[in-house]
């Protein structure tokens, strides 16, 4: 995998994939670079002594399903990357404390809200006695 920040292309192997962001391409989390740890995952060789059970059964070839992955993958990091000015203006805004949202009525939290909701606690009933499930 190389990327060509000039002509914003992505290459892998004999394919090509253009335009990519360069926010897309440098995007990062805990110092990683999103597409490359993409790339690697499944591309890493099989029975690599490192892989175990499924983890080692890979495609002989590059599957159809990659390229949709890959360019969904690509969307969403520039996005992000797009959001990324507006993020760190976050910081600097008003810090929000428990107190506040105990003042507003945030917390706590109604100990109903901590167990999953279930459709057995709901008493209203559908025609013929059912549970209507809206």
């Amino acid at each position: 995998m190389e990327y060509d920040p000039d002509d914003e292309t992505l290459t892998l192997g004999t394919g090509r994939i253009s335009p990519v962001p360069g926010g897309a391409w440098e995007f990062r989390v805990g110092g990683v670079r999103m597409l490359e740890l993409w790339f690697g995952r499944r591309t890493a060789a099989a029975g690599a002594e490192d892989l175990d059970g499924l983890e080692a059964v890979r495609p002989r070839a590059w599957p159809q399903e990659w390229t949709s992955e890959l360019l969904e993958l690509i969307t969403v990091l520039a996005l992000l990357d797009g959001l990324r000015p507006r993020q760190e203006g976050l910081a600097d805004g008003p810090q929000i404390t428990a107190d506040d949202l105990r003042a507003a009525g945030v917390l706590p939290v109604p100990a109903a809200a901590r167990r999953p909701a279930s459709v057995l606690d709901h008493q209203e009933e559908g025609p013929d006695g059912q549970f209507a499930l809206l």
